[in-house]
């Protein structure tokens, strides 16, 4: 087991790194224009065999959480990866109407079109999963197959608890945490296993910190988590016309939320089967909430099977 042994260094008094120097899948960034902003995304463009992955990242996170996955798919399929609106490379703007779940799923469906690309295998990790169900339900014809890791939009809140989370999620506590603080909500909820890819994405985390757009960033992220809170999909996920392939592990400590619901992520299978039952369910034991990095051979493996098989099928 990979053990830290880097607790000592300080990140925080290393050199800090802006935000297009984040790590990314090998090869160029490329812009696309949306109502004055631009989304940054990554397209190996290799037509390879025809066909496209789509790979959306979480909360707070970037293209480069995709870096090994994008790699690997790449030699076989076409893989587009994108910094979401607000987050990574992709422009940060103060209008709160731009991290929209909805309008999100709507820049994506632009990009599409920009692309000439008619169809794609959306993939989506946590945030991300919830935007790809924004986009399968309103643009179902740009879907080929959808896959959900780790989804956020399963669980349920009441209006309450999802009062409480706004009120807890304000831009001036996540510009606070220091190091020992973010290793601590990394080990705790993000990884279920640690390793040297875990310790990197910390890192890049902490000396994002000085980044000349990071108070932007930080405002992105809880506009994006009020969005999550305020677009609930849930009762619409029974109209998903595609191939639908959800995977969870089994040791997720972020999903469900922990400090409002008691139960754990076998509630969410549950409520998943029920809501999306013609979902095929794939569970990950002692694998937590970063199945594409805890689990890189498996995911990878799981996501090029789908791509191989016919769309309605499931590995």
């Amino acid at each position: 087991m990979f053990s830290v042994s880097c607790q000592s260094l300080k990140y925080e008094d290393a050199y800090p790194i802006q935000f297009d120097e984040l790590s990314k899948p090998d090869g160029q960034f490329e812009k696309f224009e949306f109502e004055g902003q631009h989304l940054a995304y990554y397209d190996s463009k290799k037509e390879n065999d025809g066909k496209v992955l789509l790979l959306l990242h979480g909360l707070g996170e970037h293209a480069g959480y995709w870096r090994v996955t994008t790699q690997a798919l790449a030699q076989r399929h076409r893989v587009i990866t994108v910094d979401l609106m607000g987050h990574g490379r992709s422009s940060k703007p103060a209008e709160k109407h731009f991290y929209s779940l909805k309008n999100q799923g709507e820049i994506l469906s632009a990009l599409l079109k920009h692309l000439s690309i008619k169809n794609v295998f959306l993939v989506g990790h946590s945030m991300g999963g919830q935007i790809a169900m924004h986009m399968a339900l309103n643009h179902p014809d740009q879907i080929n197959h959808l896959i959900l890791l780790c989804p956020a939009g399963i669980e349920a809140f009441t209006a309450g608890e999802g009062q409480w989370l706004k009120d807890n999620s304000k831009p001036e506590g996540f510009e606070s945490r220091d190091e020992g603080a973010l290793r601590a909500h990394f080990q705790k909820y993000v990884f279920g296993k640690w390793s040297p890819e875990a310790e990197h994405h910390l890192a890049e985390r902490v000396k994002l910190k000085k980044a000349q757009d990071f108070k932007a960033y930080t405002k992105a992220v809880v506009a994006s988590i009020y969005a999550m809170i305020d677009e609930p999909v849930r009762n619409r996920l029974a109209q998903l016309a595609m191939p639908t392939t959800v995977i969870f592990g089994l040791s997720d400590a972020l999903i469900p939320n922990r400090l409002l619901h008691t139960g754990g992520v076998e509630d969410i299978l549950e409520e998943t089967k029920k809501l999306i039952p013609k979902a095929h369910v794939i569970e990950m034991k002692g694998i937590g909430h970063m199945i594409q990095i805890e689990a890189i051979e498996d995911t990878n493996r799981i996501l090029s099977q789908i791509v191989s098989l016919d769309k309605n099928q499931a590995p």
